[in-house]
């Protein structure tokens, strides 16, 4: 643990962001995961807000909330073609 005051509170900050994103993450994939169970459009739907929530706080990268989108979407379709 850090003896400078500002540090202290940079680790105390750190933590707490942290484990809001953890959290964040979490969500998102149970999201996930039961788009991927009911193979309903409006869980589709879902995982598309939270995927563009999560980039645009800077939880995860761009690139990655749209790799979730496409990947969900072909299963989603694939699904509905059986």
């Amino acid at each position: 643990m850090a003896n400078i005051k500002s540090n202290i509170k940079t680790k105390k900050q750190s933590d707490k962001k942290h484990a809001a994103n953890k959290n964040m993450i979490f969500n998102q994939k149970n999201t996930i995961k039961k788009c991927r169970e009911t193979k309903d459009q409006k869980d589709l739907n879902k995982v598309y807000k939270s995927a563009d929530s999560l980039s645009r706080k800077g939880v995860i990268h761009k690139n990655k909330a749209n790799r979730i989108k496409s990947r969900n979407a072909k299963a989603l379709n694939k699904a509905k073609a059986k």
